[in-house]
Parts: C-alpha cells; sequence; structure tokens
C-alpha cells in the first residue's frame, strides 16, 4: 500500500484548526477564556521559537490539557461539529484536489496533526479521509479529559513514530511514501519517507529542505509536483542528503506520550 501523510495546520487549513474547538468550549462556558489565551500565548512563543521549536512544545501541549481538563468528550465532540461549520470556508482550496489526486494515483491519505482529535476527525470526514492522527487525551471514567495524552504529533518524532506504526499496520513502506508539511514539527515525518514535501515551510522547514533536497511548493504548484511525485510517470524516491536535525532533547512524557 502506497501512503500519503498530510499534515493539517497550515498545509490543507489556513491557520491552527484546534483554536477552534477552544473558542466553541470557551462560548458554551466549558472553557474559561484566561485557559484559552494562556494557549494562545503558548502557541505564539513556539511558532516563534524557531529552532528552539521543541523547547516550546511541552508548554503548548500541557497549556491545552489544563485548558480543556474536566470537559467531557461527548461535549467536545459536539463542539467540534459545530466549530467545524464555522471555519470550514478555512480549509484551502487546494485540499480536496490533493486527497483526490493522490487516490487517482493510488495513494492512501493519511492525516497527521498536532491540534485535536475531535477537529481533526471533522476535516478528515470532509475530505473522506478514513486514516487520521490527531493529539488525544486520556478520559476518567466519567469520560472527562485528564491531562495524559494519548498521542501527542506536535513532538516530530512521535508524528513519524505514529506514522511508521501505521504504515507497519497497513502494509505500507514509509520509504515509498509521501508527506507534505509546513512547519518544523514536520521534519522527522519528512526526513523518514521517500517523497518529502516542504509546504510553505517556515524559515526553520526551508533550510532542511534545502539542506536534504526535499521538493519545495506552495499552494499554487503543489498538485503538479505532487502528481510528479505519485503519478503513473513518478519519480524515483529522492536519494538521501544528510539533514541536520535539531538535536534538542525530548522529553520523556513525550517520547511515550504516542502510546495508547
Amino acid at each position: 500500500m502506497n501512503l500519503a501523510a498530510l499534515d493539517v495546520d497550515g498545509t490543507l487549513y489556513e491557520g491552527t484548526l484546534g483554536f477552534s474547538l477552544l473558542d466553541e468550549l470557551r462560548a458554551s462556558g466549558l472553557v474559561s477564556a484566561h485557559a484559552v489565551q494562556n494557549v494562545r500565548d503558548a502557541m505564539r512563543e513556539h511558532r516563534g521559537a524557531g529552532g528552539r521549536f521543541r523547547d516550546t512544545t511541552d508548554l503548548t501541549s500541557d497549556a491545552y490539557a489544563h485548558a480543556v481538563g474536566g470537559v467531557r468528550h461527548e461535549d467536545a465532540v459536539r463542539a467540534s461539529h459545530t466549530a467545524w461549520r464555522r471555519v470550514r470556508h478555512r480549509l484551502l482550496a487546494s485540499s480536496a484536489p490533493l486527497v483526490e489526486s493522490l487516490r487517482r494515483n493510488g495513494f492512501t491519505p493519511v492525516l497527521m496533526s498536532g491540534s485535536p482529535q475531535e477537529m481533526i476527525d471533522r476535516i478528515a470526514d470532509e475530505l473522506g479521509v478514513a486514516h487520521r492522527i490527531g493529539m488525544r487525551l486520556a478520559t476518567g471514567a466519567d469520560s472527562a479529559y485528564t491531562h495524559r495524552f494519548l498521542t501527542l504529533p506536535a513532538v516530530p518524532e512521535v508524528k513519524a513514530a505514529l506514522f511508521r506504526a501505521l504504515a507497519a499496520r497497513l502494509g505500507g513502506d514509509v520509504r515509498a511514501a509521501l508527506a507534505v508539511g509546513n512547519s518544523a514539527s514536520d521534519h522527522a515525518l519528512l526526513d523518514a519517507v521517500g517523497h518529502p514535501v516542504a509546504f510553505e515551510p517556515d524559515d526553520a522547514l526551508r533550510a532542511l529542505a534545502r539542506n536534504g533536497g526535499w521538493t519545495i511548493a506552495d499552494r499554487h504548484d503543489l498538485l503538479p509536483l505532487v502528481d510528479a511525485l505519485t503519478g503513473p510517470r513518478r519519480l524515483p524516491p529522492a536519494p538521501r542528503s544528510a539533514v541536520l536535525l535539531p538535536s534538542s532533547k525530548t522529553s520523556e512524557r513525550n517520547l511515550h506520550a504516542h502510546s495508547s
């Protein structure tokens, strides 16, 4: 099976999808405005961290977990449907054609994102994508969210490990797979596949892409470039150059966050 891993925030969707869920939960009185602002502040610092992005990943994910702690899963799912109806216009025009092109060329799309699973399910349903992996929190006996993560794809190595595990389960070859991402948090996933595509990358990812000889695309040329990589006359996997990945240490909590 040929697989194509697609990042969501900034790649298929304009912005950060998780904020729409937080805003809806706040409007419903289930999350405080102060907690939502804490998440936004942490994310702002994370986006500006550049090569230090790993150092801020824990702060951002912890802020989200504390914001929604105690919210019942079914309430979050209900809020995600309302939130998606409000923000679905921010789905990039290239997203649906990209998914259809991949399917036409024999690739199975997989959505992978550090945004909440509840919202990743909504965009995956919209695009008709069966395989979707987002951030998931454990729940207690009352179905309310705890602060323990079941999956945390915002951590680069965790995102890559989750994709490898899915590929093994589906019988896919990671070295023949395609991946599309836009930020430094996607670097480990892009480095793992045979066809890495940096989509409108931030400065840190652009430097890695140039060093590794990866395809760099924007919303205007993404479709023809991906079609060249996956179509009937597809190009062979790119020769692997040495990519100097960020060396900051990932916390032990996050290294094990993907185990459920």
